[in-house]
């Protein structure tokens, strides 16, 4: 009996190292107009933001049906593994619901789902977690409990270079975003209980810098688990955060790189950078 871990395209993994930590993957669909993209495997993220600026029509993301997830359920059931499922934060998607639905027409226990209240690397940190404890030896139930026990220590903060994707995605006014525009106004925004927030606006980049670099202060990075520096469509972007973080001695130990695909990028577009970790109690 084998342990199978599974997230959905919200997590951003690179398609390598989800095949070598045998991770599975169940995608996202992105739509601009007529043309639909399955999130990565027939949509890069490089062409997603691409699109995403020189596309009159703002794309949306479909979430999972059941029988996607479905599918996944029927193998692990016939082979008698066990299942962690870890997904978007059921604040953000009805992805949750689509797995919970394909578990009860699947009729099978041992299914795991986790709702990770997080997005992106956020995700990334609890399946990693989830394949090291698969790995040691632990039981499907038993690594449940310990991704439950985690995720609330998250966090997410990161920079929004234009206020113009939150309006377009429906989160600002026209008139908020148009405001933001004359005064150079950039939010830095975190994922709080699921759920994606302003928790601060400044006035030009190098202000919103430094408000980040408070909130990362104010909220310090555990560096017995992976951290990640998020930028969407410039890692570039690293060069106005990492020094800074370096010069304080608070650059993280254990530091990676993820870019953030369409379902969070479709919000809060290019120029974005930021961090996921895990808080130091």
């Amino acid at each position: 009996m084998a342990i199978r871990v599974i997230t959905d395209s919200s997590a951003d993994f690179d398609a390598a190292v989800a095949k070598r930590r045998k991770i599975d993957i169940v995608p996202m669909t992105i739509q601009f107009g007529s043309a639909s993209f399955v999130a990565g495997k027939t949509i890069s993220n490089d062409v997603f933001y691409q699109l995403l600026q020189e596309s009159k029509t703002f794309p949306s993301t479909s979430q999972p049906t059941p029988a996607a997830f479905l599918r996944y359920f029927e193998e692990a059931k016939a082979s008698g593994d066990q299942a962690v499922v870890v997904l978007l934060s059921g604040a953000l998607s009805g992805t949750l619901q689509s797995a919970e639905i394909a578990k009860e027409m699947c009729g099978y226990e041992p299914i795991y789902i986790v709702d990770s209240v997080t997005a992106t690397a956020g995700i990334q940190i609890l399946v990693n977690l989830a394949c090291k404890l698969r790995d040691s030896g632990l039981p499907a139930a038993a690594i449940a409990r310990e991704l439950e026990a985690i995720k609330e220590k998250i966090r997410i903060f990161a920079v929004v270079d234009t206020l113009e994707y939150l309006r377009r995605g429906g989160r600002l006014s026209g008139f908020q975003a148009g405001l933001g525009a004359m005064t150079k106004l950039k939010p830095t925004i975190a994922v709080r209980d699921g759920a994606v927030g302003v928790v601060g606006k400044s006035f030009g980049t190098a202000a919103a810098v430094k408000h980040l670099l408070k909130m990362l202060a104010d909220h310090p990075v555990d560096d017995d688990f992976p951290s990640y520096f998020l930028y969407s469509d410039d890692r570039t972007r690293e060069e106005l955060l990492l020094p800074k973080l370096k010069e304080q001695g608070r650059l993280p130990q254990r530091l990676h790189y993820c870019s953030v695909g369409p379902t969070i990028g479709t919000h809060i577009g290019p120029g974005a950078l930021g961090m996921a970790y895990v808080e130091r109690e």
